[in-house]
């Protein structure tokens, strides 16, 4: 599906969403972005490493150190900040999607309600797409969003950049609508 494909097919269940002349510029769905949300403590590291219930399998994952090195960092900013806020609001999701107007973010989850309400029109008969708002950041709290880097595992991913000087990772899934995303949000701007 081709990036202008996907923000036109959505576009009729977001509309709901938007102000009197704001408009859709670009969707896309997104996942959590894999990287940590805190710094990596070496002491920290090196005891979980010496746990002997890793080795036996009955502990969880040593720590963060391989998944910064691998994913980095999805989060830059405290607790309240716009870059968290909108982070935490994308993992309570299951399915989140972006939506970048000329005035907000918008995260939201679409959902599928049949037309009909008998047994067989619910199962095969038409339904409608239904966007519900869960999460939004005005354009201009946003400095702007620039590509992540490139690599096997960091395909799709932006950053997301706001005034009060936090940022947050954003997968786009698709890949090929991370672009999209990124044009729509802007460039970062002093």
């Amino acid at each position: 599906m081709a990036v202008k494909d996907y923000t036109r097919v959505v576009a009729p269940a977001i509309s709901v969403l938007l102000a009197g002349g704001e408009r859709l510029l670009a969707a896309a769905p997104l996942v959590q972005d894999p990287g940590i949300v805190e710094d990596v403590s070496v002491r920290d590291e090196l005891v979980n490493l010496l746990d002997p219930t890793i080795l036996i399998g009955l502990a969880g994952h040593p720590g963060n150190a391989a998944q910064q090195a691998v994913f980095g960092r999805a989060v830059i900013g405290g607790p309240g900040s716009q870059g968290r806020l909108l982070h935490e609001a994308i993992g309570k999701l299951t399915a989140p999607k972006v939506a970048v107007t000329d005035r907000r973010l918008l995260i939201v989850e679409l959902d599928v309600v049949p037309q009909s309400s008998s047994f067989f029109g619910r199962w095969f008969g038409p339904s409608d797409q239904v966007a519900t708002g869960r999460y939004e950041v005005d354009k201009v709290a946003i400095l702007g969003a620039v590509a992540a880097p490139a690599g096997a595992l960091r395909r799709g991913r932006l950053l997301a950049g706001f005034q009060d000087g936090s940022g947050c990772m954003l997968v786009c899934s698709p890949p090929s609508l991370a672009p999209a995303v990124i044009d729509a949000i802007g460039p970062p701007r002093a």
